[in-house]
């Protein structure tokens, strides 16, 4: 075995047939999140400041694991810091490291030891987003514990929803609660009193040039956008571009539409890879906002789910749990943050203020406190991690 360091793009982008060969290899345990398409499509369009730190693994000529890292600086709850972190953003809905199964400890007590020969260059670790159902993390923490470093795992927001689709769209729905299946028919009959109905499922790439602006201008009139965050967004409308584009390439992209007497109001913009299906973004227009498309579209698509020939495994809901998600299914997979800490003293302080201060302080102050106007002001960043 060989660890690699890939500090270089041009690096990164030779391991396409490699990285796609262990992703088949892992086909049953990972996601659309952890291909090469995903990765090189959002260090295009979000790597700025940040430095690649990818450490690879090879078994001779064949590659054995990668922990998809970078290095960046960021502010932790307003201290400013070094941090190597996992390739992600807000857009990153599943982190994890990519590894064999036959190799996995060898790799996590190689990626530890060069992690800590490495330690003069960051002051944290920080790996978000981790579902609790890796495997990995499970063995990285295990082999974390054994060395006697310091390190905490703290929970996210990110409780993402998901459902199994099996049986028979008839029987799910019937299991969904009375006020829920009145809800939905209410909306659909709304929906079909409004006039023409069209929903369309687009997955080629010629497809979706010929509606790319209606979506755009659809998710540019949501309530998402007012937040800066809609695909449509000055800093994601490229990156859902391209990431159209390479995901239809792949058979991957699931783009969905709600039209009402021709007019676009709804979409959801989903992707179906390695029999798991996700629902990354979806928008509507607020002037359609009484007839409730969005959740109609929701309905349509989950329809589907159920009687297409091949079932995906999982129905990823993604993002958190919130309230209008529930009426779909009651389970979810739960995610944490990992922070690793090293023995400078600088790391040992950011430390305290995390295990200790930022504890207390959020015990003693109100969650508005921290979204007060005044911080802003003075520069100071409250979030639990955001880059400089």
């Amino acid at each position: 075995m060989r660890i690699i360091l890939v500090k270089e793009t041009e690096e990164f982008l030779k391991l396409k047939e490699a990285w796609q060969a262990l992703c088949d290899e892992l086909e049953n345990s990972i996601s659309a999140f952890a291909s090469f398409e995903w990765y090189e499509t959002w260090w295009r369009h979000y790597s700025a400041g940040a430095t690649l730190h990818m450490i690879t693994m090879w078994d001779a000529d064949k590659l054995a694991g990668i922990a998809p890292l970078v290095l960046r600086r960021v502010t932790v709850h307003g201290l400013p810091l070094t941090a190597l972190c996992f390739i992600e953003n807000n857009q990153s809905l599943n982190n994890d490291f990519i590894v064999a199964p036959a190799v996995r400890e060898i790799f996590f007590h190689e990626v530890l030891r060069y992690f800590f020969a490495q330690s003069s260059r960051w002051d944290i670790i920080i790996l978000k987003n981790i579902p609790d159902t890796s495997t990995d993390c499970g063995a990285l923490t295990e082999i974390l514990d054994g060395t006697g470093k310091k390190w905490l795992k703290s929970p996210t927001w990110f409780d993402s929803p998901y459902l199994v689709p099996a049986g028979t769209w008839a029987d799910f729905l019937a299991s969904r609660t009375t006020r829920t299946r009145k809800s939905l028919r209410n909306i659909q009959n709304g929906i079909f009193k409004s006039g023409d109905v069209s929903v369309a499922n687009i997955r080629t790439w010629e497809e979706f040039l010929l509606v790319k602006n209606e979506v755009f201008n659809v998710a540019r009139q949501s309530w998402a956008d007012n937040r800066g965050d809609s695909m449509a967004s000055p800093a994601n409308e490229a990156f859902f571009s391209d990431l159209g584009h390479v995901f239809a390439q792949k058979g991957w992209l699931s783009l969905w539409t709600l039209r009402l007497n021709g007019t676009m109001v709804a979409i959801e913009f989903h992707v179906k890879a390695y029999s798991k299906e996700h629902a990354m973004r979806g928008h509507y227009l607020p002037g359609f906002a009484s007839l409730s498309p969005g959740t109609y579209l929701e309905m349509q698509i989950i329809k589907n789910a159920f009687e297409e020939t091949e079932k995906v495994h999982a129905y990823d809901f993604c993002g958190s749990f919130e309230t209008y998600k529930r009426k779909w299914t009651d389970t979810f997979v739960a995610h944490h943050d990992i922070a690793i800490f090293n023995d400078r003293l600088y790391s040992r302080l950011i430390r305290f203020h995390e295990t200790v201060a930022v504890p207390l302080l959020k015990r003693m102050f109100p969650q508005n406190f921290w979204d007060s106007r005044l911080f802003k002001i003075f520069g100071i960043n409250t979030d639990r991690m955001k880059s400089c």
